[in-house]
C-alpha cells in the first residue's frame, strides 16, 4: 500500500492504493491517527486507487471518524471502486460515513475549494 500526502488549505488529502487489508492496515492506522493526533481535522482519503479493503482496513476509517468527531473533525471518503463501494454498503458505513464520488464533492463537503485542474 502506497500512501500519498497533500494539503490544501486546511484539508489534508491522503491518496491511498492498492490493498488496505490486515497486512497493511496497522501502517494506514498509524499514519492516520498520527495525522489527527497533530491537529488535522478535515480529512479527505482518496481511495480511487484502493483495489481491496478488508475489516482490518475498514477498522482503521472508523477509528480515525471516531476521533474526529468529538474534536469537530470530519473524514470524507471519496472515488471508491464499486466494489469497494459494495463492501462498505453491506455493513452499512454508508449511513456513518460521509462518502461521496469525488476529490471535488469531497473537498466541498468539508467546505473547501475544488482541486486544481
Amino acid at each position: 500500500m502506497q500512501i500519498k500526502e497533500n494539503k490544501q488549505g486546511e484539508v489534508l488529502i491522503l491518496t491511498i492504493s492498492e490493498h488496505l487489508d490486515s497486512a497493511t492496515a496497522a501502517v494506514f492506522e498509524s499514519r492516520l491517527l498520527g495525522l489527527v493526533d497533530r491537529g488535522e481535522r478535515k480529512i479527505v482519503v482518496d481511495c480511487g486507487s484502493l483495489e481491496y479493503v478488508n475489516s482490518a482496513g475498514l477498522k482503521v476509517f472508523l477509528l480515525a471518524a471516531k476521533r474526529l468527531e468529538p474534536l469537530g473533525g470530519k473524514l470524507v471518503l471519496c472515488a471508491l471502486a464499486p466494489s469497494v463501494l459494495m463492501i462498505f454498503e453491506m455493513i452499512g458505513f454508508t449511513r456513518i460515513m460521509k462518502i461521496v464520488p469525488s476529490l471535488d464533492d469531497a473537498l466541498k463537503a468539508l467546505g473547501g475549494e475544488a482541486a486544481p485542474a
